[in-house]
């Protein structure tokens, strides 16, 4: 009989995090893998191997898509029938199969907030106790804006600081391709488009005299 597989904490944790990934053919690259360190066992620390290199980049991938999917996830409460609080429903479109995997962060993050988040594939609702996972969902079963997200919009705008703007490393940070899911980003054509403007007027604008107060102790 053949003698068990053995692999290692670090490529079995990489090989969970490719078999996530959207290629249809990740389940055939992880079992030739396999299959060749069953043979060859000094393989799985090859870190030259043509195959372990691609699962490795389909891992990072995944790996960034479960960090997008964390900092870009945006709720809009929806009133149910005989609930007290509101249901509050996110829409996103993971590049990969991610979403059982990030659900016990989102359970962690916001325990005591009945969710659910709508992607295509994959759906999860939340009820304070029990967690569901379902189909997938169209955009439209998202809510559309509130009021509350106008306040939100409000906020972003007067929080920009147009001198520290780097548009590049923001794109690079926030894809372009999740900007159509993020309320926030309808501001940041017409932000970037004024920061030039408004940092030459900060700069041109004569500095602000500090008022020194002196505590009444030190007066007396």
């Amino acid at each position: 009989a053949p003698s068990p597989l053995r692999l290692s904490a670090s490529l079995l944790a990489m090989l969970e995090q490719a078999a996530l990934h959207a290629e249809p053919q990740r389940h055939l690259l992880i079992y030739r893998l396999l299959w060749r360190i069953a043979r060859q066992p000094a393989l799985q620390h090859d870190p030259l191997d043509p195959d372990r290199q691609r699962l490795e980049a389909m891992a990072q991938a995944v790996r960034r898509d479960l960090h997008k999917m964390k900092a870009f996830v945006r709720f809009r409460p929806l009133a149910e029938p005989g609930a007290e609080d509101p249901l509050h429903v996110a829409w996103f479109e993971p590049a990969h199969h991610i979403v059982d995997a990030v659900a016990p962060f989102f359970v962690r993050r916001f325990a005591g907030m009945r969710f659910a988040i709508l992607t295509p594939r994959r759906s999860l609702r939340w009820d304070g106790r029990t967690l569901q996972a379902g189909l997938g969902a169209d955009r439209a079963d998202a809510p559309g804006a509130d009021a509350g997200e106008a306040l939100w919009l409000t906020y972003y705008a007067h929080i920009f600081n147009p001198a520290r703007l780097k548009l590049q490393a923001m794109v690079n940070e926030m894809p372009r391709r999740y900007w159509k899911n993020l309320p926030e980003a309808v501001l940041i054509t017409p932000l970037a488009a004024q920061a030039t403007a408004r940092t030459g007027a900060m700069v041109a604008a004569p500095g602000s005299v500090p008022l020194r107060r002196i505590p009444a102790a030190a007066r007396a």
